[in-house]
């Protein structure tokens, strides 16, 4: 049976309706606080109390300068992070550039890092974290 896997090219990180550029990769992490409630009747298997749940994207890129005038790349990430502008709404979309299978939510560019190593590729990577309940896109 051939595979109905996705190719990761289809992945996409969008502010608002804008395509975050030159990227690389793209990771969506979901997570769920989890708290013990284990008791001596447990027969010495662990048990947990669903907490608060949380979200996280990174992305890591390569620095070009291309777009850097009308697209939306790294310089407009550590533009609004220095101004104290960086919560926008993210899109994490599955079907670039159609944009329309994903989940959505408000976040914050944080952690920018900008990296030149000699006689290769300058990279980014940056952490987007979540500031409201993520969404699936309808």
């Amino acid at each position: 049976m051939a595979s109905t896997a996705i190719s990761g090219s289809l992945l996409a990180v969008l502010t608002g309706t804008d395509k975050i550029l030159e990227s690389k990769s793209c990771t969506l992490t979901v997570n769920v606080a989890m708290a013990p409630s284990s008791t001596k009747d447990g027969g010495r298997w662990a048990s947990h109390i669903k907490g608060e749940r949380d979200w996280v994207i990174t992305i890591d890129g390569l620095v070009d300068e291309t777009n850097v005038a009308t697209g939306f790349t790294h310089h407009k990430m550590m533009a609004m992070i220095i101004d104290g502008t960086a919560d926008t709404v993210m899109k994490f979309v599955t079907n670039s550039p159609t944009n329309t299978v994903g989940w959505t939510g408000e976040g914050t560019f944080a952690n920018l890092t900008t990296t030149g190593p000699q006689d290769e590729a300058s990279t980014w990577s940056v952490e987007i974290i979540g500031n409201s309940p993520l969404t699936e896109l309808t």
